[in-house]
């Protein structure tokens, strides 16, 4: 029974913290910019890069069962440099991800009388977010995302607190409340006038993209941020979870991750479809890629919806429970090295997790955080790749990573133990080198969105240079504690 029990909350807090980390809107927009047969390209990446590496995430947390720096200690003590720089990684996107959730939170309450209607894009910049025009006003700051930054701060305390026996049970509550909602909205979303040229838009075959590289290179950087790698999340749940069903654990959580993504793309595009024919809008212009979009695009067809404001509070909830998932899980890695390696007490590392990720995302919530935002989300796609790449090579190649392919095989009905060793230790490597260069190449005249220089160099590559140098900077005395 309690094998079993375990495994269950196993699954279901990996593939909360996968739906929750991943980016949910980055496949529906790719299916459509690029072609309606993306997951076949997609599928074929997570194949060859997500599930080895969600394996050796989930197998290094069983082997060593320790929290994931002296987890990397174990291999050599200097590599326990990785396991700080997952934590840093964490605190980064754990510190967006809530600032997002205050959004949401925001238009929770805001849905009574649909206070966006007349001007949606105005509304979310001027009233929500009262951000400036460029990068000024730096000691100025929104009241509404400060409240609501406070309350999501306090749900996720409530999901920490107690570390993995509270995130179980408000896993289990709040993915039973987000299985209800996808359902309900991904058939509400379908019943829309014109949602069916929506979700064609989204679904339209064009066999010629199949054969483009940058499907193939789209592909590949979505299967290695989607599963939530490289925070020491999987790591931590590992951990938790008994020995064994790694392959089977691994494949559930893909599964669910994928069936997730569509079924956000016919919801989301089922309403673009919708407006478009409201607003005479074509659909191209309507379509998205990023949590902020939802602000200025979706919300206004939601005036149109049958009983608006119930529909419009019942879909920020459901919105609101991914970036839920998403920051606790990010928290619970961070308070999981607090408890386990400092011998901290659960609710004391709950509240330091929550206060320092509090005044963290004051950077997010003055005049210019949302162009900051926009920085740092974009950077830390390198934080992911570099600390994934450092992972595969500790392991592959300063392990006897035998060792780590035969427990998979031990546990395992489906004996994959050394073609795994063999992907890990060379494929994923090679594709994870790959997509570093070509990101490098894009973002080598440091232009991105047109910002300006120093802001880039700040807040973008200072993301990704700063975690690097304090994980490795780390005392020996503290990387030593036992």
């Amino acid at each position: 029974m309690g094998v079993n029990n375990s495994r269950f909350f196993f699954i279901l807090m990996s593939v909360g913290a996968a739906i929750g980390i991943g980016n949910i809107w980055t496949y529906p927009y790719f299916s459509f910019k690029l072609t309606g047969l993306f997951f076949v390209p997609y599928l074929i990446s997570l194949a060859a890069l997500g599930v080895p590496l969600l394996m050796l995430e989930f197998s290094i947390g069983q082997y060593f069962s320790k929290n994931v720096v002296d987890l990397f200690a174990s291999i050599r003590k200097w590599f326990s440099s990785i396991g700080w720089l997952m934590i840093f990684n964490a605190f980064i996107v754990m510190s967006l991800y809530a600032v997002t959730l205050s959004w949401h939170i925001i238009y929770f309450f805001v849905s009574f009388g649909l206070q966006w209607k007349y001007e949606a894009e105005s509304y979310f910049f001027n009233n929500v977010l009262q951000a400036s025009d460029g990068f000024r006003n730096f000691s100025q700051f929104s009241l509404p995302v400060f409240i609501a930054l406070i309350i999501a701060w306090l749900i996720v305390f409530f999901y920490i607190r107690k570390g993995f026996e509270s995130m179980k049970k408000w896993f289990l509550v709040t993915l039973l409340i987000f299985a209800f909602l996808m359902l309900f909205f991904f058939v509400y979303s379908l019943t829309l006038d014109n949602a069916l040229a929506g979700v064609h838009s989204f679904l339209k075959p064009d066999l010629r993209g199949l054969f483009s590289l940058d499907v193939w290179i789209s592909s590949f950087s979505l299967a290695a941020i989607s599963l939530g790698l490289s925070f020491g999340v999987m790591h931590a749940l590992g951990r938790k979870s008994g020995k064994g069903f790694v392959v089977g654990n691994s494949l559930i959580v893909v599964i669910f991750e994928v069936l997730t993504s569509v079924a956000i793309g016919f919801i989301v595009f089922g309403i673009i479809g919708f407006l478009s024919m409201k607003q005479g809008i074509g659909i191209d212009k309507l379509a998205f890629s990023d949590p902020g979009s939802v602000f200025t695009v979706l919300t206004q067809a939601m005036p149109f919806f049958y009983k608006p404001t119930l529909l419009s509070l019942l879909f920020f909830a459901f919105l609101a429970i991914f970036f839920i998932l998403g920051t606790s899980s990010l928290a619970y890695s961070i308070s999981h090295v607090l408890v386990h390696k400092f011998k901290t007490r659960h609710v004391n590392a709950a509240i330091i997790v929550a206060g320092f990720g509090f005044l963290a995302g004051l950077l997010f919530m003055i005049k210019p955080g949302f162009y900051i935002m926009d920085i740092a989300s974009h950077f830390v796609f390198y934080n992911v790749l570099i600390a994934v790449l450092l992972e595969v090579v500790a392991v592959g190649w300063f392990f006897e990573s035998e060792r780590i392919s035969d427990y998979i095989n031990q546990y395992s009905i489906l004996r994959i133990g050394n073609l795994w060793r063999f992907i890990v230790q060379y494929i994923t490597p090679l594709i994870l080198l790959v997509l570093i260069f070509i990101q490098i190449k894009s973002d080598y005249l440091l232009t991105y969105n047109n910002y300006p220089l120093w802001a880039v160099i700040v807040f973008g590559v200072g993301i990704v240079v700063a975690p690097l140098i304090v994980a490795f900077l780390m005392p020996q005395k503290i990387l030593d504690r036992k």
